[in-house]
């Protein structure tokens, strides 16, 4: 994003200021619900509620109440909704699992990607927003062991949008199709004021199969991945500064693992036919979801962070930022990797890695590393906003 008239500084933990523009910057927390504008700060907060700190920054804005955080983080925002809606009627699961579950063996999953939030156009083309946009929806679809009958696509379009962009988009998404089987059966399309997708994949359980949620971990069970982490969080840090990947053999592997994400819909059927008792993917950090799935099934989630596998140069890109290696995989997010708990003989499918185990204590999730407790305070994605990087 670019500066201009209106430029607003954002203050990352890093102690790296990155100019945006602020009326796009707004648009998109207000998108979210995260912030509320406050109009009227002399000097610093246009007409409209519009930032406008030019030299200040946005932590220093946060201190001055020049805007507000409406909601404290995702999980308690989804607890208040599933506190105010029911289930009933053919719908056996609801809120809180990676898909719906329909009584007919039918899921349903809903994605939604916002310019500045889950992408940038930037560094993004329209056919890498098509792909990314069908790509996490089949990565849920995976992770209730189904396979993909149909997408609809919600379509929100900002004024500088292009028809060729959008059929670029779309190319992609049936290329994804194709290669799945399912069918881009319709959608909706609007103005907005940045692009948008609102994602909805139906899929099915296949016959005899139970569906495999997240809260069906047990004690004592093993935590396996599917592949190395990381490589999408390092592939985010070069697109950032592309001087983080100079002379790095593994740099479009790691660019192309954040632009393009591939579904593990046959690892999904594999992990399930293994007789998973829980299972998600790994959309938001491996320690955040699977702090997720030990509070959905009443336990506590131990990994081991010596046993996380790395995407391949991901320690040359967190050096360079002066993060943690194994901290940076597992926490960064957007891997869409698999994670499941299996009870402990169980014959693994390939490319499968132990990294932790279901523990009593409270629930929740500890990471150890050499045996010892550096459980750090954020622990992925949350809310539309990567922590900790």
């Amino acid at each position: 994003m670019g500066g201009g008239r209106d430029a607003v500084e954002v203050h990352r933990p890093d102690g790296v200021d990155v100019r945006e523009n602020s009326r796009e910057f707004l648009a998109h927390h207000l998108l979210l619900g995260c912030v509320e504008a406050q109009a009227g700060q002399s000097g610093y907060v246009a007409d409209r509620g519009v930032v406008n700190h030019r030299r200040r920054t946005v932590a220093e804005g946060q201190r001055q109440g020049w805007y507000r955080r409406i909601v404290a983080d995702e999980r308690e925002l989804i607890e208040r909704i599933a506190a105010r809606v029911g289930v009933r009627g053919e719908v056996v699961t609801g809120v809180g699992d990676d898909a719906a579950v329909l009584a007919n063996g039918m899921v349903m999953a809903l994605d939604m990607l916002v310019d500045g939030v889950h992408f940038r156009r930037s560094t993004h083309s329209p056919s890498d927003i098509g792909h990314k946009a069908l790509a996490v929806n089949l990565s849920d679809i995976a992770a209730m062991a189904a396979d993909p009958v149909a997408a609809l696509i919600g379509l929100g379009i900002p004024p500088d949008i292009t028809a060729d962009g959008v059929d670029e988009m779309y190319r992609a998404m049936e290329k994804m199709a194709a290669q799945y089987g399912f069918t881009v059966a319709g959608g909706d399309i609007t103005d907005a004021p940045v692009l948008t997708l609102a994602v909805t994949v139906t899929g099915r359980i296949r016959h005899g199969v139970r569906p495999v949620l997240r809260s069906g971990a047990r004690l004592g069970d093993c935590l396996v991945i599917t592949g190395a982490l990381g490589g999408s969080a390092a592939g985010l840090l070069i697109l950032d500064d592309p001087l983080r990947g100079t002379g790095l053999p593994e740099r479009d592997a790691l660019v192309g693992c954040h632009l393009r994400p591939t579904p593990l819909l046959s690892q999904g059927h594999h992990l399930a036919d293994c007789g998973a008792g829980a299972l998600m993917d790994i959309s938001d950090g491996l320690l955040l979801d699977a702090a997720r799935m030990a509070r959905s099934s009443g336990l506590r989630a131990e990994i081991d962070l010596d046993a996380v596998p790395r995407a391949p140069g991901l320690d040359h890109v967190a050096a360079a930022v002066g993060l943690e290696p194994d901290l940076l995989a597992s926490t960064g997010g957007e891997d869409y990797a698999l994670l499941a708990a299996i009870a402990p003989g169980v014959t693994l499918p390939r490319n499968t890695v132990v990294v932790g185990r279901m523990i009593e204590g409270a629930p929740g999730v500890i990471a150890l590393r050499s045996g010892r407790d550096v459980t750090p305070m954020h622990l992925g994605w949350k809310h539309g906003r990567r922590l900790g990087l």
